[in-house]
């Protein structure tokens, strides 16, 4: 496989171009399709428990993964040099030990688990079940992070398309008849499988058992920092909930997840371009000048992409809650509202340290995300006690003020105009909401009248761009290869 430190700079943005055309339109399909499934057809068909026990097992899978490499995926994507087969077996030996435990754990602490949150046999057969199919993903970890450092996320995209067709689909079958939580662990294993087979015959890796001291020196020097900021970020977004459900039980779990999924959606685009710009941002470090100007074209097209969906989706949520969802989730509905003010802020926040991650000042986030952790778990309890559920989303409304750290650490490394990249796309996504709620709140009768409004919506943010936008994103698009 090609290394990307050969990769000249002109050979690097046509990756760019080329990864960001070919991932979105599909990455969107498949968010949609799995959102729509979980969100929306089983949110309508299953009790509000059911799949607030799903999301209790998944956060429990989750907090173990984060154990599971110590950074070394990152450290490869990152890393200057060339990656080495020393490097290669490093990393899969190493991370495939620490899995290998770390599921053995899962599947034997299923029972305490399962009596921490109160679930019967079914809930704990689905944590065993996900620790095993957490193993089976892992083993695509090595292949997958060669890929994305080459930026080539054809055969990615391939595996995600078969993996979601077949949870989703399968998940859904096996609930309409009628296997209720037993449907997510038998969709579950079988993704784990089909998509690990189907990622070694695509991209076969040159994989093998050794550890060499030097190469794992140098690898974990950077990835023990970045895998405590990323365990941290775990600890203050995933591991308060799973304390929370204490206080809340699973049908409050169940409107959190719901309002933070619908809030959090137009994140997925996002997280599509910072999947490809921090390899990207990785292979333009020492170059300053032109890493602030991709940084800057980054923020404008993640804002220009995620600002009119949620102001388009906060304008429109109590017509899904009526009439596409169900009025039993109108409970959700004000947690969704603050979680959205904390969206809007994670465009700038998240695309800032991932260009911090990506220039080596892991330490510099690190802090940070210690500090965000701390008053994450200060206020959560406090305002989930007094409030109820929404005290969650009370705590992230709060945080997200302090994003403002992340641009002033930016501006003392490299020089980005992020005004002039945001103020466009935030000003027409607002003049669009206020516009489509009003429409909303006036004729909005049923699903047809529902999807109008969202046609409206596209079409008033469309016109309010070209009209005063054109000639600026027209040249971004015209210039992007010169980033």
């Amino acid at each position: 496989m090609e290394s990307s430190k050969h990769l000249t700079l002109i050979e690097i943005k046509r990756r760019v171009v080329s990864s960001f055309m070919s991932l979105t339109a599909r990455q969107i399909a498949l968010r949609a399709i799995s959102f729509i499934s979980l969100n929306v057809i089983l949110a309508k068909i299953l009790p509000v428990e059911t799949l607030g026990i799903f999301n209790i097992a998944t956060a429990v899978i989750t907090f173990f993964a984060f154990f599971s490499d110590i950074g070394l995926s990152a450290s490869l994507i990152q890393k200057n040099d060339d990656v080495t087969s020393e490097d290669i077996k490093t990393v899969f030996t190493i991370q495939q030990s620490l899995v290998t435990v770390l599921s053995l754990v899962i599947i034997i602490a299923a029972p305490f688990i399962g009596n921490f949150y109160n679930l019967d046999d079914s809930g704990i057969w689905l944590v065993r079940i996900l620790g095993l199919a957490f193993f089976l993903s892992s083993l695509k970890v090595v292949p997958s992070v060669l890929l994305e450092r080459d930026l080539r996320f054809q055969p990615l995209v391939t595996v995600e398309i078969v993996e979601t067709i077949i949870f989703n689909g399968l998940l859904i079958f096996l609930v309409i008849s009628g296997l209720g939580i037993w449907s997510f662990t038998i969709a579950a294993f079988a993704r784990g499988i089909s998509g690990t087979t189907l990622l070694y015959i695509l991209a076969p890796a040159p994989i093998g058992f050794k550890i060499d001291k030097t190469a794992a020196k140098q690898l974990l020097s950077y990835g023990v920092p970045y895998q405590v900021n990323s365990l941290l970020a775990l600890v203050k977004d995933r591991l308060v909930p799973l304390v929370v459900a204490r206080m809340v039980g699973a049908v409050g779990i169940g409107y959190i997840t719901w309002a933070q999924s619908m809030a959090f959606l137009p994140l997925e685009i996002m997280n599509i371009i910072i999947r490809i710009t921090f390899p990207a941002f990785s292979r333009l470090q020492e170059d300053k000048e032109s890493l602030g100007r991709a940084v800057e074209k980054s923020l404008f097209v993640t804002a220009l992409l995620v600002y009119p969906a949620l102001f388009g989706l906060g304008a429109i949520l109590p017509s899904i809650v009526t009439y596409v969802v169900s009025p039993k989730w109108q409970p959700a509905a004000a947690s969704f509202y603050l979680f959205a003010f904390a969206t809007f802020w994670a465009v700038i926040s998240t695309t800032f340290t991932n260009t911090l991650n990506a220039m080596g000042h892991i330490k510099i986030t690190l802090k940070l995300m210690i500090f965000w952790t701390i008053i994450t778990w200060v206020l959560t309890p406090i305002l989930t006690f007094y409030f109820g559920f929404i005290g969650v989303a009370w705590t992230s409304f709060i945080i997200s003020f302090t994003s403002v750290i992340t641009i002033i650490l930016v501006k003392r490394v490299l020089t980005v105009k992020i005004l002039e990249a945001i103020f466009m796309p935030t000003a027409s996504s607002i003049l669009m909401g206020v516009f489509v709620c009003l429409f909303a709140q006036n004729f909005v009768k049923d699903k047809l009248t529902l999807s109008l409004a969202i046609f409206l919506g596209i079409g008033i943010y469309s016109l309010l761009i070209i009209v005063f936008g054109r000639k600026k994103v027209l040249n971004e698009l015209q210039n992007i290869r010169n980033v």
